[in-house]
Parts: structure tokens; C-alpha cells; sequence
């Protein structure tokens, strides 16, 4: 058994959709976990704080007119479009939030199973959240054994697609577990049915620093599960600082891939002295990009950062442990380019 993550944003058309059916090709025994079409779960934060029926009716069409829509599937779209603009015109409450913003991934659900039945799949889907989760609405985190027994106790065929993101407390109450909550739902089903797991989204796998603020990125073939927990809190690959802690114990293949090109990055157990990556993130209250961070296994260690302090200087050391050294960005150093043109090179 396998589990396939598909990531919202590399769902916003058909071309997608082609792409993400030759992934699927050889997957046998799957579950599919899938997002919402890209931007759709803003839109639908905007429709229940606005009470803009509008945009329901905007998200419709734009799930009926991206492929050719069965009748049956567009029914049901069409009953989760009414059953929307029904809530968002209800009184505001955290618990109503989470209920109307789970809509995005019910409907990418069976838009997606729609069209790789009539492409062929053996495929089902399943819409009631299997995962159950305490009561915190907008950041729910999973109860274990309960949510164990429910997907044990639960058919799946050879190819079933879930939702991600969205889960219910132990009296059916829909909660959302959180930014990147499909990602924690992969990992939930992997630790519970002990599967491999690949993240489709739409980068080549984990990048030693966004390409956009740094030179010479690169991706990177292999990352440990502990570096990857560490980005986390620092926003790397946007990944929710829980993401992967229903695996952290367990001995399973992790692989982040790109739709679109080349590349995979394979999460491990393996620790490897060596600086992985570099971020640049905000600390403190202003909100500003003031923080640059870089990760990686015996970072302590002289041998593993001397490179960078050679650049950089002693004095402008933050805080170093064993994960991670962090810079607290002073006027020297925002002034010295040299950091961030090259930056990525001192990563070995």
C-alpha cells in the first residue's frame, strides 16, 4: 500500500489533471489524499466572512467546467454548492469556519475520482473524514487510536481518493487540522497502515533555499526526517510544523516530487553532517524577513559551519544547536550582499 499526496497547487486545470493520471499509472493498492483546487479554500474563507454567495457560485463552475463532468458528480457538486451558500449565510462561529472551508477538498475529491474513472482507474472515493481529531477548531490535531480503528475498519479499493485537511471530533463535528493539513493527513494514514508516502506538489522536491531570494539553489536528493521537522518551524517548503510527527518513529519512505519537471527529495531517517538548507524568515513582532537560518545534521560541529562563519563573522552569531544556526540580520550584514548571492554555495 502506497499513499499519493496531491498538493492544491498543481490543481488548476485540466493539463494538471493529465499530468497527475500518468503519476497514477502504476499505482495499485493507493490512497490518493487530495487539496482543494488552488486558491478555492481562500475563496471560501472569503464567502463565510463576507456572506458572498457569489464566490460559492464562482468555486462551482469552476469544478463543472474543468473537465467533462459526469452527471452523478455534478449532482453532488451541485448539492455541496447549496449546502455552502446555506452556511455562509448562518451566524459566524469558529466550528461553521472549519465546516464551510472543508468544502474544497470534498469537491476535489470527486472531481479528480471523476476524472480518472473515465479515464480508466479502478478507483473509489471517500468523503466522510476518517480522521478523528480533538476540538481545536482550525488547528485540530488527530487522536490516534480512534482515527487507527476508523481506517482499519475502513474498505479501500485499489485506488481510493480522501480528503485531506479536514477531520471530525469524536461527536462528528468538522474540524480542520491547519495550513499544509493535507500533508498531515498523508502522514496520519501512512503511520497508521505503515506505507510509503510521495508529496506531488509543484516544486522539485525540498530546495536548498527558495530560488527566489538566493542564487545557486539547488534540490536536495536526500533530507532526514529531523531536518525536515526543523524547516518547518521555519517555513520551509511551507510544511505545518506537525506535518510529520505521526512518523517520526517509523522506518518509511518519504518522497516530495515535482508534477511538472525532474527531481524528487527522499525524507529519511539517515542523519548526514552537512548544511542542508538556507532560509530567510521573520523574528520578532515586525514581520519582517530579519532572520537568516540554515539547517542541517552536526551544524555545532566547526567542521560542518565553517564555511559560513568564515563569511559571516562570529559576531553576528544568534543561536546555534545541533539542527540549526540562526542569524539575527543587522544593518552589517543587510548591507554585505555577499551573504545572499552566496549563501546557498556554503551548503555542501
Amino acid at each position: 500500500m502506497q499513499v499519493v499526496k496531491i498538493g492544491g497547487s498543481i490543481l488548476k486545470n485540466k493539463e494538471d489533471l493529465i499530468l497527475i493520471k500518468q503519476k497514477l499509472m502504476d499505482c495499485h493498492n493507493c490512497i490518493i489524499v487530495t487539496s482543494a483546487l488552488k486558491n478555492v479554500t481562500n475563496m471560501l474563507i472569503e464567502a463565510y466572512e463576507t456572506g458572498n454567495t457569489g464566490i460559492i457560485e464562482n468555486i462551482y463552475n469552476m469544478h463543472i467546467t474543468i473537465i467533462n463532468v459526469s452527471e452523478e458528480i455534478k449532482e453532488l457538486l451541485k448539492k455541496f454548492r447549496d449546502e455552502l451558500k446555506f452556511l455562509v449565510s448562518l451566524d459566524k462561529t469558529v466550528s461553521l469556519r472549519d465546516r464551510v472551508i472543508s468544502y474544497g477538498e470534498r469537491m476535489a475529491t470527486v472531481l479528480i475520482y471523476n476524472f480518472l474513472k473515465d479515464n480508466g482507474f479502478n478507483i473509489s472515493y471517500i468523503i466522510e473524514p476518517l480522521i478523528v481529531t480533538d476540538s481545536v477548531f482550525g488547528n485540530a490535531t488527530y487522536i490516534e487510536e480512534k482515527t487507527s480503528d476508523k481506517i482499519k475498519n475502513t474498505v479501500f479499493g485499489d485506488l481510493t481518493i480522501v480528503p485531506g485537511f479536514y477531520g471530525s471530533t469524536e461527536d462528528e463535528q468538522i474540524t480542520t487540522v491547519g495550513r499544509g493539513g493535507s500533508d498531515y493527513t498523508a502522514m496520519i494514514f501512512a503511520s497508521i497502515l505503515n506505507c510509503n508516502v510521495r508529496i506531488i506538489t509543484d516544486v522539485p522536491g525540498i530546495m536548498t533555499s527558495d530560488p527566489r531570494l538566493f542564487s545557486y539553489s539547488k534540490t536536495l536528493p536526500e533530507v532526514s526526517l529531523s531536518e525536515v521537522l526543523k524547516m518547518s518551524h521555519f517555513g520551509v517548503k511551507n510544511f505545518n510544523y506537525k506535518t510529520f510527527t505521526p512518523v517520526i518513529d517509523m522506518d518509511i519512505e518519504i518522497t516530495v516530487e515535482s508534477l511538472y519537471e525532474d527531481g524528487l527529495t527522499r525524507i529519511t531517517r539517515k542523519p548526514v553532517k552537512s548544511v542542508k538548507c538556507v532560509a530567510l524568515t521573520s523574528y520578532g513582532s515586525t514581520g519582517n524577513k530579519n532572520l537568516l537560518v540554515f539547517i542541517g545534521h552536526g551544524i555545532s560541529d566547526p567542521a560542518v559551519s565553517e564555511n559560513i562563519l568564515s563569511v559571516i563573522g562570529h559576531e553576528h552569531l544568534y543561536h546555534m544547536d545541533s539542527l540549526s544556526l540562526s542569524l539575527l540580520l543587522d544593518e552589517d550584514l543587510v548591507n554585505n550582499k555577499k551573504c545572499f548571492q552566496e549563501a546557498s554555495l556554503w551548503i555542501k
